[in-house]
Formats: C-alpha cells, structure tokens, sequence
C-alpha cells in the first residue's frame, strides 16, 4: 500500500508540474502574441517597424494564431504576409549589405522570362541565352558582373540544392507573394539571410517586376565608402539604411 502511495504521490507531482510548465508556457506565448499584434497594429498604422528582428521571429512560430486574431478585424493574410516579408527586409537590411557579393545568391522565377524564351531547363536551373527579350539577362549581366550567383527558378526545390550545393551567405529571393513569404521562412530555419522582392504581377507566364528597386538590392554594399566590393570599384548611388520596399 505504501509503495501504491509513493507511486501516486511521484505521478501526481509530475503533472502538478507538467502542467505548471504548460501553463506558463502557454501563458508567454498569449504575451508574446498580444505584444507581435499590438507591434503588427502599429506597423498598419504608421508604416514604420519596432523590434523588426522579434517581429520576425515570432511571426514565423506564431503564424497560424496571429493571422486567426487579425481575420477576426477584417485584416486579409496576404496583407500580413506583405507585411511580414517587409520587415524580414528591414531585419536582414545590414547583415545582407554586410555580406560580400561573392557570397550572395539570387533567384528570379521562370515566369519572367518571355514567352519566345529561348534557355532550356538544366541541372542548375534555366540557362539564359541573353537573347534580350526579357529583363533576366539584364540583371544576371549585373549580379554575376558584382559576383553573384543567379538562378532561374524551375522550382521551390530547386533553391534548396543550389543552396546545399553553394552554400550562399546571403540571398535575393524573388516570386510571387506567398513564394517570397515560405521561402523566407526556410532561409530562416536554414539561418540563411535573405531578401525578398516579390512580383508585381504573379502568374505563370508573363509576370512583371519592379526591376528598378531589385537593383538597388543587387547593389546594396556592405562598406562604409559607397562603393562596390565586386570586380570594379564605381561608386553606386544606392540607400543604404532601408530596404527598398515591395
């Protein structure tokens, strides 16, 4: 009968404090879903963001309740997704300036391409032929000119092997906008800093882009002087305290 007590006694002390943790566990998470709302509420607002880098966080492990909270005041997930991908930007801004061009990676979609394309579909992805029917060409000349690696994508499981194949430090990741949403969520999970530009018009074919601003990304440098670390040394006129915002 003793032995009996003691057992019960040892399992009841157990769940007392199993369920004590997940209590507590359960209450800092509700605090840090009010705190992420109430930081959600004020970028809406104003436009500007708090704590960027704990936004991020918390968005990517507290996705599903945050977005339910906020359907229920008419605020649409694509709305939080923009948002979010935004402050993923300003959060990664100096880390991806800071990163060596040589070290960087970027993927465009197959979609931009034209129609009467020309490349064809390889082991590292859609080869441009710099036929000049689209902007690709433009802006591979460019990114592998400062050192860069560029991909046209095929595919989400593309970026992953390239990625375990490079082993960028840094990357540009362009798509529509859930893409650019989950794909900044797996370079997070791979603590990979990335930069999301996401497409003015989506689709399958045909989709357009703000070629402007994701220049000023490839640009971006990680030195003090404002001048490019890649092959030349010509001054480039680029922000370099704020991410262009798509």
């Amino acid at each position: 009968m003793g032995l009996t007590e003691n057992i019960f006694s040892a399992f009841s002390f157990i769940a007392l404090v199993t369920g004590s943790v997940l209590l507590i566990a359960l209450l800092l998470s509700l605090i840090i879903i009010i705190i992420v709302l109430l930081l959600l509420a004020y970028s809406f607002k104003t436009g500007n963001f708090l704590l960027p880098n704990v936004m991020v966080f918390s968005i990517v492990f507290f996705e599903g309740p945050i977005k339910a909270v906020l359907r229920l005041f008419g605020v649409d997930d694509s709305r939080v997704d923009k948002l979010s991908i935004n402050i993923t930007n300003r959060a990664m801004w100096s880390a991806f300036r800071r990163t060596p061009f040589a070290r960087r990676a970027i993927f465009v979609p197959q979609c931009l391409r034209s129609v009467d394309c020309p490349a064809r579909l390889s082991p590292e992805g859609i080869v441009c032929k710099d036929c000049g029917r689209c902007e690709i060409s433009v802006a591979k000349n460019e990114a592998e000119k400062l050192g860069y690696k560029f991909f046209v994508v095929p595919g989400s499981s593309f970026i992953v092997r390239m990625i375990r194949k490079y082993h960028p430090e840094a990357i540009v990741g362009v798509g529509c906008l859930c893409e650019v949403k989950e794909g900044l969520d797996l370079m997070h999970k791979y603590k990979i800093v990335s930069i999301g530009a996401v497409l003015d018009r989506s689709g399958c074919v045909s989709t357009a882009l703000n070629w402007k601003k994701l220049y000023e990304i490839i640009r971006a440098d990680y030195g003090s002087t404002g001048r490019r670390s890649g092959a030349d040394n010509a001054p480039i006129e680029v922000e370099k305290h704020i991410p262009p915002t798509f």
